[in-house]
C-alpha cells in the first residue's frame, strides 16, 4: 500500500502556499480594491518591460527597488516580457495549481533581487538574479493578481 505522503504535494511548503494566497485573497477584499487594482499593482511591483538599462544585476535591483517604491522589502521579482505575455497565463496559458495560482507553460526573463542584509550599514542593497524561468501567479478575473516568489 502506498502512503498517503506519496501523493502530497511536492515543493517548498506546499501547506504553506494555500493559507498565504487565501490571507492575499482576503486581504484585497477587505480593503475594497477591485480586481483591475490589484492587476495595476501586480504589475507596478513585477513587470519590468522593456527592461530597464542597468550595469549589472546589483545595480538593477537597487534602481528598480527605488523608483518602485519597494525599498526594504526582502525580495521581489520583476518580470521582462508584454504584459499581455504575463496575462495569458491567467487565461490559458498558464497549468492551474493549488488557490488559484497558474504557473506558466513558458519561461519568462526574470530579475530576481534579494534583499543583502549588512551590518552597521545605513543603506539597503540588493543582490539581483538574472533567471529564466516558469513563474507562478494568483489569478483573479482571468489577470494576476499576485506573484509566488520562488528562492
Amino acid at each position: 500500500m502506498v502512503p498517503n505522503t506519496a501523493m502530497a504535494l511536492r515543493g517548498p511548503c506546499p501547506s504553506l502556499l494555500l493559507p498565504l494566497v487565501l490571507l492575499a485573497t482576503c486581504l484585497a477584499l477587505a480593503s475594497g480594491q477591485p480586481w483591475i487594482e490589484l492587476n495595476f499593482n501586480f504589475i507596478r511591483k513585477h513587470v519590468d518591460f522593456p527592461k530597464t538599462k542597468a550595469p549589472n544585476p546589483n545595480a538593477y535591483c537597487n534602481t528598480m527597488m527605488l523608483n518602485r517604491g519597494l525599498y526594504g522589502k526582502a525580495v521581489n521579482t520583476f518580470i521582462h516580457e508584454p504584459v499581455s505575455k504575463i496575462n495569458s497565463i491567467c487565461s490559458g496559458e498558464g497549468t492551474p495549481k493549488i488557490g488559484g495560482l497558474y504557473e506558466s507553460k513558458n519561461l519568462f526573463s526574470i530579475t530576481q533581487c534579494i534583499f543583502d542584509p549588512k551590518p552597521n550599514s545605513v543603506s539597503f542593497l540588493y543582490i539581483g538574479k538574472e533567471k529564466k524561468m516558469k513563474i507562478i501567479v494568483g489569478c483573479w478575473n482571468r489577470y494576476p493578481v499576485y506573484y509566488l516568489e520562488q528562492i
